[in-house]
């Protein structure tokens, strides 16, 4: 049975212990409020970087070797993240070990040694990630997309950072960023999963975390609202179709407050399942595309749909006004009854399949949490869905749905040529 989740504070230092008896494993996470909106241009993706060199050797295991062996000794898996708002660490193992996987993190946070051989090979890794990136259309368009929208500031720049950005990053900028962004004021440990003796839990974090430092935080980049005229951008690549990313921005999630759950729904009646209104057009009525989907992201202060497929470059255009065509038609009519209903079920299973596992109850939890001190069940946030109704989603469309709210970007083959403004002009 999952359980409502218990919020503990051990000076300053905020704990959520989520239970779920029926689980067969253990999650020990320790998520922090920042990320690449806390960067400087000079050192983008020093974040993301900073994350990788966590696991490079601590006090107590002084290797990666060392601490993965150490892990993979109980069975553990683990991994880390780093996203626009929160960077994350996690261990997953069986329940008897969950003390020893805490005792890990905590090391890992509080203990780095940060050695300067070590970060010149793990750049050398962060390096490949993003010419890893750089040859991938799928997600390089994501980037440039977000670059468009967004422009020249951290909500617009790459997590990975650029080529240039990584190699200037020195071990002094590493640990600026880390006293800087690391601190129990911001830092939220999370358990979930099986949790034999919660007692035992607890005190070991008291514990592992005593010395875990309350630097005072940096503050975050000032956030400047996208600008409201429409934008294209062609971006020539060796491909063998083109690639597509359309974006529509709107409010974060602190002013779009329950509204959220009305774009969620409306993000997979659009385009986030296999009966939705794009999938069917541009897949199986027009056989355009191998992939098109669309999603709702959302931070704090700012949010944006996209629209993302691969197509035919040589029917490109008129693949786009079939897109139009189709969201114009949204705006007129909305979505109707049943599309709406196959849209709540499919977010309910979902978030309930999600949250079998101990690592994504942890987050789902967690995430809620560290931005919202507050928690909600699924069972508020199922009612929260139920009740959002078919015009809900038709006044999103004729909100975000508008030309000079459209960001269009496009990966196209060397030479490629052309113009999609008249096309977009009709959402007006």
């Amino acid at each position: 049975m999952i359980e409502r989740p218990k919020i503990y504070k051990f000076k300053g230092l905020k704990t959520l212990i989520c239970r779920n008896d029926n689980s067969f494993s253990t999650s020990c996470l320790v998520l922090v409020k920042t990320g690449t909106d806390w960067e400087r241009k000079r050192i983008n993706g020093i974040a993301h970087f900073l994350e990788h060199l966590y696991f490079k050797g601590t006090k107590n295991f002084p290797s990666f070797r060392i601490l993965s062996e150490n892990i993979e000794k109980m069975g553990g898996t683990f991994n880390a993240f780093t996203f626009y708002e929160y960077t994350g660490f996690y261990i997953k193992v069986l329940p008897d070990y969950a003390k020893d996987a805490l005792f890990i993190l905590s090391d890992i946070i509080l203990n780095p040694l940060f050695p300067e051989e070590e970060i010149e090979k793990e750049r050398k890794v962060v390096l490949e990630e993003i010419n890893m990136n750089q040859d991938d259309p799928k997600r390089l368009i994501f980037d440039l997309g977000i670059n468009l929208i967004y422009g020249d500031q951290p909500a617009g720049w790459p997590v990975l950072g650029t080529k240039e950005s990584i190699l200037n990053i020195s071990r002094k900028d590493i640990l600026n960023f880390m006293k800087k962004n690391y601190s129990r004021k911001n830092t939220l440990i999370v358990v979930s999963g099986k949790i034999k003796n919660e007692k035992e839990i607890l005190e070991s974090i008291k514990k592992y975390f005593a010395n875990y430092e309350n630097r005072k935080l940096s503050k975050k980049i000032k956030f400047k609202k996208p600008k409201n005229f429409y934008q294209e951008k062609i971006y020539n690549k060796k491909v063998e179709q083109v690639y597509i990313f359309i974006g529509f921005p709107s409010k974060g999630f602190v002013d779009l407050k329950d509204k959220v759950w009305d774009f969620s729904l409306f993000s997979d009646a659009l385009g986030g399942r296999a009966s939705s209104r794009l999938f069917i057009k541009l897949r199986e009525e027009l056989g355009a595309c191998y992939y098109v989907f669309s999603s709702f992201n959302d931070f704090t202060n700012r949010s944006f749909l996209q629209i993302r497929s691969g197509l035919n470059y040589q029917l490109i255009k008129e693949y786009i006004e079939e897109i139009v065509n189709e969201l114009v038609k949204i705006k007129k009519e909305g979505f109707n009854k049943e599309e709406l209903e196959i849209s709540k079920n499919q977010f309910k299973s979902s978030l309930s399949f999600n949250l079998e596992d101990s690592y994504s109850l942890g987050l789902f939890y967690g995430l809620q949490y560290l931005f919202k001190n507050k928690i909600e069940t699924p069972l508020e946030i199922y009612k929260k869905i139920d009740s959002v109704k078919e015009d809900n989603l038709k006044k999103i469309a004729n909100e975000i749905f508008r030309f000079n709210n459209t960001k269009f970007v496009i990966i196209a083959p060397e030479g490629f040529k052309a113009s999609f403004s008249k096309i977009f002009e009709k959402l007006d």
